[in-house]
């Protein structure tokens, strides 16, 4: 399985006695900024809107949702598993 090492991710979601869900914000070669969004699978607590970096085995998974159109969806679901939690050092204020 594939390790992962995401810096700086913002709590947006807690998941109580499973985990959180982090947004990360990433600089895209023309300039522009992207967020990537990541389900965090930990026993570690934190509170929403902490910056946190975290390191774990990744997978991801294809999961249907209904959007708020009403319109079936499909998307990429990335999970960080076995997730060892810090504070970030570098959190942008």
């Amino acid at each position: 399985m594939a390790r992962v090492k995401i810096e700086s991710a913002r709590v947006i979601r807690i998941m109580e006695g499973y985990g959180f869900k982090a947004e990360e914000v990433i600089q895209l070669r023309n300039g522009s900024e992207a967020k990537r969004y990541y389900t965090v699978w930990t026993k570690t607590k934190v509170q929403e809107n902490d910056f946190v970096s975290v390191d774990g085995d990744l997978s991801v998974k294809v999961e249907e949702y209904t959007g708020k159109d009403n319109v079936p969806k499909v998307s990429a679901g990335v999970h960080i598993n076995d997730a060892i939690v810090h504070a970030a050092i570098d959190a942008p204020f």
